[in-house]
């Protein structure tokens, strides 16, 4: 008993003393914080510091540069935003900008040359990388088409035209002109960036009422915009790809230089590539905007490479196709072709070796290029590469409507289907 009374006095004395030091530091730290306000300047205590940028890269916390959040593309967004919209968008846009960049290199040079024109900030260059990574031939499941992924229906609004000598939405220039425009009617109806690029990605009117219902200001943040969270995502994906070229931590290569010229039909590309120097179906990469191989009817403007110009001109004004293709119509024989092209059956037959003696409607022949009045324009190859998408009949669709929106021919698609041009289609049919 004696023991045990003893140890609870030993332990409170530990107990008093371990208090006793304790309030000892708490006074000396007060003590040393008077001293440091005391030598502090009065206008110190009232200045509140800039908040800093920081940011994950690698496992290390790195500062975005004030001039970034200085930037007017950046004018009233929040510095927290910034750094996570960048944070967000960094890893995979590291990983992927090398094969991005090339892309670009055919086409950027003339899509900086529009925005300036139109009077809209370099920046809106990234929206191509969002929107078809710079893939001019890009077509998504709901038929938005090109660079800029143009919805038929707003491309037409914009005055996007949709013929025989080309694809408006495929169009370097006449696409970014219209989306520059767009975007910044955008700008000018809701107020700042943020909300022009969720207009352009959700449409004006549905953003409009949802502002309506749920006000928002850039100073409530990015992430609480009330819009649906894909639009969401793709606002912060512009944000933060932007923030990253400001800080020089991705760089788009430096861009092909081309100029356009007027080019007379009949225009044979395959042949004016080879006599440029230029890889095979290089033009079609220059020029997306084109539906076919010869242009027999049409005279074109397309873009070539600077240094081509002089051949280019040269070509035009020399060159024509010694050979057109045909295609067999009903009542049409090898005598009748022979004699409308001034050769004979054995030359006709020479010029297309695997010819039988039974012609079938819709066959296409090779004919010496007399005249061109019954000439078939051959497809531009890049434009079956990768776009085979299954689509779902809408009441109203028709071969022909459907082909306009995907940017293709309603016999191209009856083909893909086995189907004849004026098959009959219904509502909920599935189509290749």
């Amino acid at each position: 008993m004696i023991r045990s009374k003893f140890l609870w006095m030993l332990l409170a004395s530990v107990w008093v003393q371990s208090c006793a030091m304790q309030t000892q530091q708490v006074v000396i730290q007060n003590e040393k914080s008077k001293v440091h306000e005391a030598r502090m300047p009065a206008t110190a205590a009232i200045q509140t510091p800039r908040p800093e940028i920081v940011v994950a890269q690698h496992g290390k916390m790195q500062q975005v540069p004030s001039y970034v959040a200085e930037s007017p593309f950046f004018q009233g967004i929040r510095s927290d935003d910034l750094a996570m919209a960048q944070a967000r968008v960094k890893p995979r846009a590291v990983r992927h900008w090398a094969k991005l960049g090339q892309r670009s290199v055919r086409v950027r040079h003339r899509v900086l040359r529009v925005l300036r024109e139109e009077h809209v900030p370099d920046d809106i260059q990234v929206i191509p990388v969002v929107e078809s990574a710079y893939r001019p031939y890009a077509l998504s499941r709901v038929g938005a088409m090109g660079l800029w992924q143009l919805m038929p229906r707003t491309a037409k609004s914009l005055g996007i035209q949709h013929d025989a000598q080309g694809d408006g939405r495929r169009h370097i220039e006449i696409s970014t002109r219209a989306a520059s425009h767009y975007l910044r009617t955008q700008y000018d109806r809701f107020g700042n960036w943020p909300l022009a690029f969720a207009a352009y990605n959700m449409g004006p009117n549905g953003l409009a009422r949802r502002l309506k219902k749920t006000p928002w200001q850039l100073k409530d943040g990015l992430l609480h915009m009330p819009v649906p969270q894909e639009t969401r995502n793709y606002v912060v994906q512009i944000i933060g790809m932007t923030v990253l070229l400001h800080m020089h931590v991705l760089h788009f290569p430096e861009a092909l230089q081309t100029v356009s010229v007027e080019m007379h039909a009949p225009v044979d590309i395959q042949k004016l590539e080879q006599a440029l120097g230029l890889p095979k179906y290089e033009l079609f990469r220059l020029n997306p905007q084109l539906h076919y191989r010869e242009f027999l009817h049409h005279s074109i403007r397309i873009d070539v490479p600077n240094d081509t110009l002089a051949q280019a001109q040269a070509f035009d004004r020399t060159w024509k196709p010694r050979y057109i293709h045909i295609r067999v119509r009903s009542g049409d024989s090898l005598w009748k072709l022979a004699h409308q092209h001034h050769i004979t059956v054995t030359h006709l037959k020479h010029l297309n070796p695997t010819l039988s003696r039974v012609l079938h409607i819709g066959q296409t022949l090779t004919v010496p290029a007399h005249g061109y009045a019954r000439a078939v324009a051959r497809i531009n190859p890049l434009l079956s590469q990768g776009r085979r998408i299954r689509y779902k009949v809408r009441q109203g669709d028709s071969l022909w409507a459907i082909s306009r929106r995907f940017g293709t021919t309603s016999q191209a698609i009856a083909r893909a289907n086995q189907l004849g041009t004026h098959a009959l289609i219904r509502p909920g049919d599935t189509l290749w």
